[in-house]
């Protein structure tokens, strides 16, 4: 009995565990990161393979500013069809971009969008009006999950109606990708079941 108790107590304690972290992960993962150098060590730095420009650099593991940090945003689309946006910092976000824009002149910034690299931008200017654009990279359904968070620039007012349309764009999204497995593993399995054997001919 004492061994069940325990074997039930452990059970609860990882599923309240579980559930903490489930809770912890954000919908939707944005992460600024500031190139390193690589005598920094693996504690602090980690590499990545950009394509443009195609090299390997490495960068510093604690993001400059993160999903978190946003109030605002301004998603867009740009002539080769790629999706973009301006995320409108909070006054946390806005101080750390601004003392690392003006510390880091033409140093190399890495976008992460939910782990992977989004866009690789070089530090041009000043940034004092926490306003960030990530050029490219994001998914039509990750700027629905924006939408879904954050009033567009400008529209404020509107975010109520914006985000009941957004979700109900991924609740939509969602239910065509299921559609769209269920039937890809309806076919993977047809494939996988053995043919008929074909019933030979009876001779009198």
């Amino acid at each position: 009995m004492l061994a069940i108790m325990r074997f039930l107590f452990l059970l609860a304690l990882v599923l309240a565990s579980a559930a903490a972290l489930a809770a912890d992960k954000p919908p939707l993962s944005i992460r600024l990161h500031s190139e390193g150098l690589e005598r920094e060590g693996p504690s602090f730095v980690t590499p990545i393979d950009l394509t443009v420009p195609p090299k390997r650099i490495f960068i510093r593991k604690v993001p400059i500013i993160t999903e978190k940090d946003i109030k605002a945003i301004f998603p867009f689309t740009e002539e080769s069809g790629s999706l973009g946006c301006t995320l409108i910092l909070d006054n946390s976000g806005r101080e750390r971009i601004e003392e690392f824009t003006t510390s880091s002149r033409d140093a190399i910034v890495v976008a992460l969008i939910n782990g992977r690299i989004a866009a690789a931008m070089t530090v041009d200017r000043r940034i004092t009006d926490g306003m960030v654009t990530i050029p490219s990279g994001f998914t039509p359904e990750e700027i629905l999950v924006l939408q879904s968070l954050h009033p567009t620039l400008g529209k404020e007012k509107e975010f109520p109606a914006q985000k009941k349309k957004a979700l109900a764009s991924l609740a939509k999204s969602a239910t065509a990708k299921a559609k769209e497995e269920k039937e890809q593993l309806k076919k993977s399995r047809a494939k996988d079941l053995p043919e008929p054997k074909k019933k030979k001919p009876k001779y009198k």
